[in-house]
């Protein structure tokens, strides 16, 4: 009888043994698909920024900002970071605003909403980077001077890296560093651009 009862209580064991493997099998095989999912939205964010640092029109460069932002916001939901999704998601909205209409009531506007994001999302001094990343983002979108906007992008670009490494998003990462060399590379060549315009012995 005891015997019987041993091998009853092993096989139990057993079986909620192997539905815990199962139900542990399956989380980690839906979390790996989200993390793969995220990082090629984030592929994606990373080509149509590119492309945005390499327009010389303020309004086209803002509306591929737009969706790189918006996929951005993605990959940052699918990792669970929803208040990063929130914060680029405003972004993304602005981005496009901007790109419309560049006046200063939408800026304050923007500035206000971020700053309800931080206060009502708030759980971890990880959230005042990507809203520092928005305060300045939101600045620099409104701004008329192109070089105005690649200094504010590449300011809160910097933030996003750190944050990006913080929160182990190596895509992301990678992307930020490329969006800083390559505002680099576009406000080197509208400089150079500019100043073969103002010489003297331009011909057009």
């Amino acid at each position: 009888m005891l015997c019987r009862c041993c091998q009853a209580g092993q096989l139990t064991m057993a079986y909620y043994s192997n539905c815990y493997l199962s139900v542990a099998g399956n989380i980690l095989s839906e979390l790996s698909l989200l993390f793969l999912g995220s990082q090629l939205l984030v592929a994606i964010a990373f080509a149509s920024g590119i492309f945005a640092f390499w327009q010389q029109q303020r309004s086209a460069m803002l509306k591929f900002w737009f969706i790189s932002a918006l996929l951005n916001a993605s990959h940052f939901a699918l990792l669970g970071q929803y208040e990063a999704a929130l914060f680029v998601s405003l972004t993304a909205i602005r981005f496009l605003v901007a790109a419309i209409q560049p006046r200063r009531h939408w800026m304050l506007l923007f500035m206000a909403g971020a700053t309800t994001i931080l206060i009502t999302t708030f759980n971890s001094p990880l959230n005042l980077l990507p809203y520092a990343a928005a305060m300045l983002g939101t600045f620099g979108s409104f701004q008329t001077k192109v070089g105005r906007v690649r200094l504010c992008m590449a300011l809160g670009a910097s933030l996003w890296i750190l944050h990006n490494i913080l929160v182990g998003s190596p895509v992301a990462v990678m992307m930020e560093i490329a969006f800083l060399l390559s505002n680099l590379v576009g406000f080197l060549r509208t400089r150079r651009l500019a100043t073969k315009m103002a010489s003297p012995t331009f011909v057009d």
